[in-house]
């Protein structure tokens, strides 16, 4: 570490330079249970657009640490990573800090931990525990397998490796991709040229309500009254420019990534995976999706409450789901969840589930709400500089692991000292959303007093009694699972046998970015970020009179599920059964944000205000490998049948004046397992258009939102199976000719090595 008085000069300039990277990070697109729903039959079918990370380095551009990223590998200074429960070395660049948002439901303590220690083999000294931020869109279409929990990975049938390699791969990629341009920045910010980050924000209503109206009514109605809305519907952005020309944009925005349901199989990033690809799209509309230079992140704010659901909640026989338990009546007159569902903001229109790639009305709502998120972001990309708020000033990280599950005790504003407890979710948690219902006769809303059936007391104690400690800390929980206390074969909740999560800060000048390790509600999420704010003015942590940026991200580092207001969690629906630490949760993260911190980065090296933290242990090793079946082999199906050969060709002829809202291009291929090969920084599929010169252009790829990859095994004895590859032509589209390509890998018998191969559908014309 460098003396703190340089660090106090890179610092003190006000520049700022940053660097951006994107990179592929889609695992198994087959055969894999999905992320998010924890719904054992939801096992992945195909590949609807693929899943990206995107990185985002800002930093002080004379770092004095920059210069050893560009020692030769044999120099570099390799970092032993410790191991869970040791001390957390907050190593890391001070003044430069890296923030990854990534198409995937939540950010998580083991991926994160394997993408540290391959920063600090690539780049020593650079970034570490303490500067670098990972959070996720909070997708429920995307593969599962890569959460550190054994609770969370239950449908997954713990870790699906294949799926945790492409995530840490990526995600390194993009990190580095990032550094390379931060370097290249940071030298011609140093030499005269101008960077420039500012931030904009706009109010974006119709793209989600809140799930859970019955526990927010539980909050104060003088602190409801200031709010004209009973979600966070700022759309708060960063934009990123060299001079006066765009070259990225980070957003927040609340919203679930449940546009698309749980029968959906289709891998993808749901609503703000797709809202990226329209903005980079927008701006580079001739670039192929992952292949930009200008990247946009849409990550997530106080998410826990939302639900791009905007048509409401409602029972199935058309009646409005009860509001305090969100259950409908069954033919024998019980009330229960599981046909109570949140209707999507295009339900109902029936012209549209001709497009649809599963016949429901999810995929088009999708799309309007991702839209509404990309039209935001293209606006804030459009206003002059002098409507914006430029971001100057000091680069500063700061990070700390709390062992929450031991009873981090603190003392409330009015003196009272309180603990948080070891994790436990409730019945309510068991009860589901109104975006995916839960099983049985669980509802939301049921607490400690409320009647239930004593059968599910019965179960829980079979699995593991909460203790008596348990049972009052939690109250009024009814707790159902004390995973907390559950440590066998390994850690059923987060963080280990203490539940230790990260917090984090990351600030550029008069931003500062809270890095939330779970899913703040609406309520919550103003009240850490309101509390934040004023401590900022009380640190004089910026010149009197200018306002701070705050900005609260998550789920991000460690998913430690929800954190409710003490009130919306004595109502113990969905998001109070889920807030896993205890009633005082909310109050314990405001502690530490305001308390621990912000007082950190009033100094040079913040690591000296903080107490020390612990590593969480890592149980990728301990884990189940269960999900994750080995392809034994393909099979073209016969003697004279080969991979690629075409099943079912194009249409000759597809006329979009016949068709104004796109015709669909259906085209079906002998297959092989999709798993043989990710293909990353690639694609399995192609559309091509024929140019006047006789060669091929490639002008759509399977990260297109217009194309779509199923796979069907049609024998497993013989091991022989179909890919079916469509392509919904846009109204824009130039009029030629086209041709799909399918690109593919098939894995030998008996020798196991994997082939690659192609299929080349017939050319077909596409009329104006």
């Amino acid at each position: 570490m460098s003396p703190p008085c340089a660090e106090a000069s890179a610092a003190s300039t006000g520049s700022i330079a940053f660097g951006l990277g994107i990179a592929d990070i889609t695992g198994p697109i087959v055969e894999t249970n999905m992320m998010g729903y924890a719904a054992l039959p939801q096992t992945n079918t195909g590949l609807a657009y693929r899943s990206r990370s995107r990185a985002f380095i800002v930093g002080a551009p004379s770092s004095p640490f920059s210069l050893k990223s560009r020692l030769p590998r044999a120099l570099r200074r390799r970092t032993v990573h410790p191991k869970g429960g040791d001390k957390d070395p907050n190593d890391g660049q001070q003044d430069r800090w890296v923030f990854v948002n990534s198409d995937l439901c939540m950010g998580d303590t083991a991926i994160r931990r394997a993408v540290v220690e391959r920063l600090r083999e690539e780049l020593p000294d650079v970034y570490g525990e303490r500067n670098f931020g990972w959070s996720g869109t909070h997708s429920h279409s995307g593969p599962g397998g890569f959460i550190n929990a054994l609770v969370v990975q239950t449908s997954s049938k713990g870790i699906v490796q294949q799926n945790f390699d492409a995530i840490v791969e990526g995600t390194v990629l993009s990190i580095l991709r990032a550094h390379s341009d931060f370097e290249s920045r940071a030298a011609r910010v140093t030499a005269g040229e101008k960077a420039s980050l500012h931030f904009g924000n706009a109010t974006v209503r119709e793209a989600h309500i809140n799930r859970s109206k019955y526990s927010y009514l539980q909050n104060p109605e003088e602190e409801r009254e200031r709010y004209d809305s009973d979600q966070d519907d700022e759309f708060a952005a960063v934009r990123f420019q060299d001079g006066d020309q765009k070259k990225g944009l980070l957003s927040w925005y609340a919203v679930h990534g449940t546009s698309l349901y749980e029968n959906n199989t289709l891998t993808s990033g749901d609503n703000k995976g797709l809202a990226a690809i329209m903005v980079e799209q927008a701006v580079e509309p001739e670039s192929l999706p992952g292949k930009t230079s200008f990247i946009a992140g849409m990550a997530q704010g106080s998410v826990g409450d939302t639900t791009p659901n905007t048509g409401g909640a409602w029972c199935d026989s058309g009646e409005t789901c009860d509001f305090q338990h969100s259950t409908c009546a069954n033919p024998k007159g019980k009330e229960r969840v599981q046909t109570c569902h949140g209707r999507g903001p295009t339900w109902g229109k029936d012209e549209l589930l001709a497009q649809s790639p599963t016949g429901g009305w999810d995929w088009s709502g999708n799309e309007v709400t991702a839209k509404y998120q990309a039209d935001a972001a293209l606006d804030i990309l459009g206003r002059a500089d002098g409507d914006l708020i430029p971001i100057e000033g000091e680069v500063r990280s700061v990070k700390w692991n709390v062992a929450m599950g031991a009873g981090f005790q603190f003392a409330l504003d009015n003196g009272t000292v309180v603990t948080t407890c070891p994790a436990a979710l409730g019945y309510g948690f068991a009860g589901g959303t109104t975006d995916g219902p839960g099983a049985f006769d669980f509802s939301q809303g049921t607490n400690d007093t409320d009647s239930h059936n004593p059968f599910w007391d019965v179960v829980r104690t079979a699995i593991k009694a909460p203790s008596a400690h348990q049972i009052d800390c939690q109250s009024p929980k009814r707790v159902l699972l004390s995973i907390g206390e559950q440590h066998y074969p390994y850690d059923w909740g987060p963080g280990g046998p203490d539940g230790i999560v990260e917090t984090q800060i990351l600030r550029a000048g008069n931003l500062f970015l809270l890095v939330v390790p779970g899913e703040f509600t609406t309520m919550a999420g103003r009240r850490i970020k309101e509390r934040a704010a004023k401590k900022i003015a009380e640190l004089g942590l910026l010149p009197k009179g200018q306002a701070p940026i705050v900005v609260l991200s998550g789920p991000a580092n460690t998913y430690s599920h929800y954190i409710t207001t003490i009130e919306e969690y004595s109502a113990q629906r969905y998001e109070g059964g889920s807030t896993v630490f205890g009633p005082h949760t909310l109050d314990a993260y405001i502690y530490i944000y305001t308390n621990i911190l912000l007082p950190a980065l009033r100094t040079d090296d913040a690591a000296q205000l903080i107490p020390p933290g612990r590593l969480a242990p890592s149980n990728v090793d301990k884990a189940f490998h269960l999900g994750e079946t080995k392809v034994v082999y393909d099979s073209p199906g016969g003697l004279r049948k080969n991979f690629g050969d075409v099943i079912t060709q194009p249409e000759p002829r597809y006329s979009l004046s016949e068709s104004p809202a796109g015709a669909n291009v259906t085209v079906a291929f002998i297959g092989a397992n999709p798993r043989n090969d990710l293909r990353l920084e690639g694609t399995y599929l192609e559309v091509q258009v024929r140019e006047d010169d006789g060669s091929w252009r490639v002008v759509r790829t399977d990260g297109h939102a217009s194309t779509l990859l199923r796979w069907t095994l049609t024998s497993k004895t013989v091991g022989s199976s179909q890919t079916d590859i469509a392509w919904l032509i846009e109204p824009d589209t130039p009029p030629g000719t086209y041709r799909i390509v399918y690109r593919g890998n098939h894995k030998q018998p008996v020798t196991g090595r994997i082939y690659e191969f192609e299929g080349t559908s017939n050319e077909f014309e596409v009329a104006a």
